[in-house]
């Protein structure tokens, strides 16, 4: 039987311990700094004090994400709007629009930031972008210009918004939670469904918001169906509880089609709700009405949910950032503790430690040469790279055209002309994350096995040298930094769909429209005429379906031109990410891993240079009267102490969290909370 785990330290204690490692890490590097001036144990302490005090930080300051997804007219605005008490922020006449998200955390005062992409051309005319999107503050009441579409056109108000970031004082927020309405999911087709999917892998939970005046929809069961391997943690909620009376048949009906469609979804907690009683309550509350109140926020149904995202949720994030502090704090602690061991048997007079280092040294020097195996590891596994991401790519295209093809195929003409450019721009957003995604986790599958070749001399451990490498805790070889890696440079700026003209309008207009229907409208009169014998009825026949001939031509003759116009928007997008992508691609990852070989190049170098001076201190040992080496062997002792007792500490702090710290000193990263402890899945 698995003995029960620890209780969970709290976040003040781990900010403590991370605290006192980077304090002692920092006296280290005085101390090194002014024992050995140019020694690189100073700068190795020095960087580890302050990647500790980094990841604290953003500790700190971190919370758990929440991805809010909703077809249209579900309440989703409405309910990120009652979640924080502020109930106009986001516009509940219309959702986000495509290819823009709305970020809600906590602040310490109430602002907003749109983030503008600085170089993006107008739509249509050639150019391309500049930078990354730079901070804009607006007002709240101006979020919706920002962020929304437009309620009749369907499309954004504002062409030049990556993303708009809000900051709220609300004790939800404070908790460690954030929410993220992903944009342009009404519908949850096509590209909709696609952006949503991809903003749900750097998710801690996913929120789906459906209402109760009908069951789940089949793109609803099947965004639920494809969500399953993106978020450990979904959430239902089920809003207009008070608007439908048979909400509980309806909730009952959905978790019978999750069962059969999304099983992995089957055991997520329901919450309905009243967004209306939510506000009233608040009103009341304002009012002094305080028994009213408490009556309606109890039929808001908000309580509950409130209490599981808090301490669900926020807290099982919180556990993993903390988990992620204890990580890179044993990491730092590492590498100070085996030079402490390894000076001491030097102090020690250790009469095999000469001939261990020198043998790191050959080592060290088999990987210099542009034969060595890392190398040929990295130019391999970077081809590879490249060629998963270009297969990925051209796969994701020709998602991007079936989805798309089937839209045009299956609408109308008003509502093509009208929805069809905003999707495409959802799918291609999506494709932007998806593939950035993936770049990601290859690049980190590329670094570690390159570290895996070089692990016999920079290992994050210690050898039998007790050697480290000399990112003293392996960060500084970390080659993709907090931006996006492929990031295409004209996908922010899509050409806009071009509408062919017709010639519906004045006499000629007219007349070519009317003309050949004329003829057939004539001789079905003729034939009726044949048939009746009479001459009333054959002309009232002719004019009936002259009419309705000439509608039904004027119709086919809009969709086709719609439909051409869509197929022509289609093809000339996918063109052009079909021209940019792959040279970025190629570029992009060229580029990290000259990152990574330099990297590489300078921590052998590091290392070798570290590895000279440690043979030449342990020669000078070796020839020092036994008795002036006990002050120093004091001294390390002491260090030795101070730090082990902090790793154990650490240690003892990683199981708490329910991660499960590599050996001391060696790479890896804590493990999800949830997923280490049965009992939390």
């Amino acid at each position: 039987m698995t003995p029960p785990r620890p209780e969970a330290p709290s976040h003040a204690r781990v900010l403590d311990f991370a605290a006192r490692t980077a304090g002692l890490l920092e006296r280290a590097a005085r101390t090194a700094a002014a024992e050995a001036p140019g020694d690189d144990r100073s700068a190795g302490a020095a960087g580890g004090a302050r990647r500790v005090r980094t990841e604290a930080a953003r500790a700190a300051g971190g919370a758990a994400s929440l991805v809010v997804v909703g077809e249209k007219k579900r309440g989703k605005s409405s309910t990120i709007n009652s979640l924080v008490g502020v109930w106009d922020l986001l516009p509940v006449d219309a959702d986000v629009a495509t290819g823009v998200h709305v970020v809600v955390r906590h602040g310490e005062r109430p602002r907003a930031e749109a983030f503008l992409l600085p170089g993006t051309v107008a739509r249509g005319t050639a150019g391309t972008p500049d930078t990354a999107p730079h901070p804009e503050p607006i007002p709240l009441e101006r979020i919706a210009e920002y962020a929304a579409v437009d309620p009749v056109t369907g499309r954004p108000h504002r062409l030049d918004v990556h993303h708009v970031e809000v900051e709220l004082p609300v004790p939800l927020l404070a908790a460690g939670l954030e929410l993220v309405d992903t944009p342009g999911v009404g519908g949850l087709v096509s590209g909709h469904a696609q952006l949503a999917l991809a903003a749900l892998e750097n998710a801690d939970a996913l929120v789906f918001v459906v209402d109760g005046s009908s069951e789940l929809t089949r793109s609803e069961l099947d965004f639920l169906a494809r969500a399953t391997e993106r978020t450990a943690e979904t959430v239902f909620v089920l809003t207009k509880t008070d608007s439908h009376d048979a909400w509980p048949a309806v909730l009952e009906r959905n978790r019978e089609l999750l069962a059969r469609h999304a099983p992995r979804h089957t055991g997520a907690p329901w919450f309905p709700v009243s967004n209306r009683a939510r506000r009233d309550a608040a009103d009341a509350a304002d009012a002094g009405r305080l028994q009213d109140a408490a009556e309606l926020l109890d039929e808001s149904g908000f309580e509950p949910l409130d209490a599981l995202l808090r301490r669900r949720i926020a807290a099982r994030g919180a556990e993993l950032r903390l988990a992620n502090v204890v990580h890179v704090a044993l990491a730092a602690l590492a590498a100070p503790l085996a030079d402490q061991e390894l000076g001491l048997r030097s102090l020690q007079q250790d009469p095999t430690l000469a001939a261990e280092v020198e043998r790191a040294e050959e080592a060290l020097r088999l990987l210099q040469p542009d034969s060595a195996q890392w190398r040929r590891a990295l130019t391999a596994g970077a081809r590879d790279l490249k060629n998963t991401l270009q297969l990925g790519f051209r796969r994701s295209l020709n998602d991007v055209r079936q989805q798309a093809e089937a839209k045009i195929a299956t609408s109308e003409p008003a509502a093509l002309a009208e929805e069809f450019p905003a999707e495409l721009e959802a799918q291609v957003e999506a494709v932007w994350l998806q593939l950035d995604n993936a770049a990601r986790r290859g690049l980190a599958v590329l670094e570690e096995r390159v570290r895996r070749e070089c692990a016999t001399v920079l290992d994050t451990g210690r050898t039998d040298a007790g050697r480290t490498d000399a990112g003293r805790g392996g960060a500084e070889l970390a080659v993709v930094d907090d931006g996006a890696v492929i990031r295409a440079e004209r996908g922010v700026a899509l050409p806009e769909m071009v509408l062919s003209t017709h010639r519906d309008g004045g006499a000629l207009g007219m007349i070519e429209n009317v003309i050949p229907s004329v003829g057939t409208a004539a001789t079905f009169g003729t034939v009726v005429a044949l048939v009746t014998s009479s001459v009333l009825l054959p002309a009232v026949a002719s004019y009936a379906m002259l009419a309705v001939l000439t509608r039904r031509r004027r119709q086919r003759a809009e969709l086709g031109r719609v439909r051409g116009d869509a197929t022509r928007h289609l093809n000339r997008v996918l063109t052009e990410l079909s021209t940019e992508i792959p040279a970025q691609i190629t570029a992009h990852v060229d580029e990290l891993t000259d990152r990574l070989a330099l990297a590489l190049d300078q921590a052998i170098a590091d290392e070798r240079l570290r590895l000279e001076r440690q043979l030449a201190d342990h020669r000078r040992n070796l020839a020092t009267e036994a008795a002036d080496l006990a002050a120093a062997r004091d001294r390390a002792r002491r260090r030795i102490g101070s730090l082990t007792a902090l790793r154990d500490e650490g240690i003892a702090l990683a199981h708490a969290l329910g991660a499960t710290p590599a050996a001391p000193g060696a790479p890896g990263a804590p493990t999800d909370p949830a997923a280490s402890d049965p009992e939390r899945s």
